[in-house]
């Protein structure tokens, strides 16, 4: 190969890979801006969460309150703990559940609890014992308090939005009303509606147990949070934090204090990435191309007047040099001629 012609392909070659690495450049900004976008759009999966929770705890906290300041229904729940010589000294429980029948709210789960925090009846399943009940984290704080406390539970992989109120005669309460409501599927997806992804509870009820999840979310991202449980479970901050799954996929995890096991909202966002080749990034490649042509025009154009004109130029020096007078080129090409040609004329 003639070193003229090896000269042209090593400057295409070299601009060439310069247009790869611009390219690749811009493709790889692109997808860290893709995913940032990802993320922040997740973000706002928290917000809804926290919005959502709160408004479905003040509406529990209202009913649970509704019962609790009505003084018949605290009268008549104090006079049916007193021991029933016609039922062998036992509660009357039988009357206590009718009531609280009459006074829930559509499948709401009611548990009376006496003085001390032990169940005495209950509307509604729980998977909790009494004595889990009564030693409760929420249970114990609204005992101690005698204030009406909210709350989360997890009840069998369920999550349940939780209120407890005194139930207060004078300044002596008489019992606590809990009131609870199953967290179902169509909270998660109108959570997911409002933030545009994925949404899913993710619990983790002990380190050797399997995770369990709630929503429509891939099953194979579900497999990553078990995976990864001290990222996803281990966050302390109630507003949550990003965790990128395999592949790229952004996800944000919004913790879910609960009394006992771990619980996470988690959001993911199966699109991120796919709008990377935004107009400002096709731009971008466009530059890189239009500039990559020039450069391949450039190294030709320098070929054609510098490299093609001294191989013809050190051609005719060797093989017949009175075609040197015919070489034709750039300004460079003819000066080195013009020397050549009086060093010939010289030696003659």
């Amino acid at each position: 190969m003639k070193p003229a012609i090896a000269a042209l392909l090593k400057g295409w070659a070299i601009v060439m890979a310069c247009m790869a690495l611009a390219g690749a450049g811009v493709l790889w900004n692109a997808e860290l801006a893709a995913q940032k976008r990802a993320v922040e759009h997740l973000k706002d999966s928290s917000d809804v969460v926290r919005e959502l929770q709160a408004q479905a705890l003040e509406v529990l906290q209202l009913r649970a309150q509704a019962m609790a300041d009505d003084p018949a229904f605290v009268d008549y729940v104090t006079q049916s703990q007193v021991p029933d010589p016609k039922l062998g000294g036992a509660v009357d429980t039988l009357s206590i559940s009718n009531l609280l029948k009459e006074r829930r709210h559509g499948d709401d789960i009611v548990v009376l609890l006496d003085a001390e925090g032990m169940p005495i009846t209950s509307i509604g399943t729980v998977g909790r014992d009494h004595a889990a009940i009564q030693h409760d984290a929420l249970v114990v704080q609204s005992i101690s308090q005698f204030k009406p406390v909210q709350g989360v539970w997890l009840d069998d992989g369920d999550l349940l939005w939780v209120a407890i109120s005194p139930l207060m005669r004078g300044r002596t309460p008489q019992g606590y009303l809990v009131v609870a409501a199953r967290v179902k599927d169509a909270f998660f997806a109108r959570t997911g509606r409002l933030a545009r992804s994925q949404v899913a509870l993710v619990v983790d009820p002990s380190p050797h147990t399997p995770v369990v999840h709630t929503g429509d979310m891939d099953v194979r991202f579900i497999d990553q949070f078990a995976a990864r449980r001290t990222e996803a479970f281990g966050l302390s901050d109630p507003q949550g934090a990003a965790l990128m799954l395999h592949g790229g996929t952004p996800a944000w995890i919004t913790p879910i204090a609960t009394s006992a096991g771990h619980a996470a909202v988690a959001a993911v966002d199966q699109q991120a990435g796919q709008d990377r080749l935004g107009q400002a990034t096709l731009r971008l490649l466009l530059g890189v191309a239009v500039l990559g042509v020039f450069g391949l025009a450039c190294v030709w154009f320098q070929w054609r007047c510098t490299w093609r004109p001294l191989g013809e130029l050190a051609y005719a020096f060797d093989h017949d040099r009175s075609a040197v007078v015919r070489v034709r080129g750039g300004a460079m090409v003819r000066d080195v001629r013009d020397r050549l040609q009086l060093l010939l004329k010289a030696s003659r």
